[in-house]
């Protein structure tokens, strides 16, 4: 599944403007208030694009962030942090809605509890369970 998001030989428009060996830092920064979800599944992306990517994160699942925060960064070839970001970030985005709106379902429930359903999107099941 992972080779089949990542496409074929990555971004056309990456390939065509930027030099093969350029090495760039790039950032993650919360585009609202939430819970992080998906640090783990991120690394194992970014790893499989590209070993040699470094990536630090200031947060860590779980962890609560406001709008704005600068809360990971990944250093590397711009070719291999390109062809891994938009899965990347499709998939913390993904992860952190499903965890951030169960946390607020499970702080009005109280002090009923909430669990997880196989009633999850198809192919996504793992991931959906994951992050409950």
């Amino acid at each position: 599944m992972l080779v089949m998001m990542l496409g074929g030989q990555g971004d056309v428009t990456c390939m065509a403007t930027i030099p093969d060996d350029m090495e760039v830092e790039a950032h993650f920064f919360a585009k609202e208030d939430g819970i992080i979800a998906g640090i783990a599944l991120a690394e194992t992306i970014f790893n499989e694009v590209d070993p040699s990517l470094k990536v630090e994160w200031s947060q860590k699942d779980g962890d609560y962030v406001h709008k704005g925060l600068k809360f990971g960064k990944v250093h590397g070839r711009a070719h291999k942090i390109v062809r891994a970001e938009r899965v990347v970030l499709n998939f913390m985005q993904w992860m952190g809605g499903i965890t951030t709106q169960t946390k607020a379902m499970a702080i009005v429930a109280h002090p009923a509890l909430i669990f997880e359903t196989t009633k999850t999107a198809p192919v996504l099941h793992l991931v959906d369970k994951w992050v409950v």
